[in-house]
């Protein structure tokens, strides 16, 4: 067995992750079925608006004064924004490929 990654933590010990827990992500509900390409974007999208509400939620705590410390903002619009602009990437990609696959002669 290979040695696991060692990622180290800000303000805290060293966590490691092993091959087992490298897999990907299975949806929930699925049971062995892969799910549909549909699916798997409605998904997605659903966890790219719940992280965009986390961080609405957590930049309206800061102004309130609820929260002291700015480093837990900058996380969570860090967070919405990264899986935005992954989102965007995806959809520029499929797109790109619907385009080609339209180009197609048969």
């Amino acid at each position: 067995m290979a040695d696991p990654l060692k990622i180290p933590a800000i303000g805290r010990s060293n966590i490691e992750v092993s091959a087992k827990q490298m897999r990907p992500a299975r949806l929930p509900g699925a049971t062995g079925e892969t799910a549909s390409f549909k699916e798997v974007l409605a998904d997605a999208v659903t966890e790219v608006q719940q992280l965009q509400n986390e961080a609405d939620t957590t930049i309206k705590q800061l102004v309130a004064g609820e929260i002291k410390d700015v480093s837990e903002a900058m996380v969570a619009i860090e967070k919405a924004d990264v899986a935005f602009q992954t989102m965007m990437t995806v959809r520029s990609k499929v797109m790109s490929a619907y385009e080609e696959i339209m180009r197609m002669q048969i």
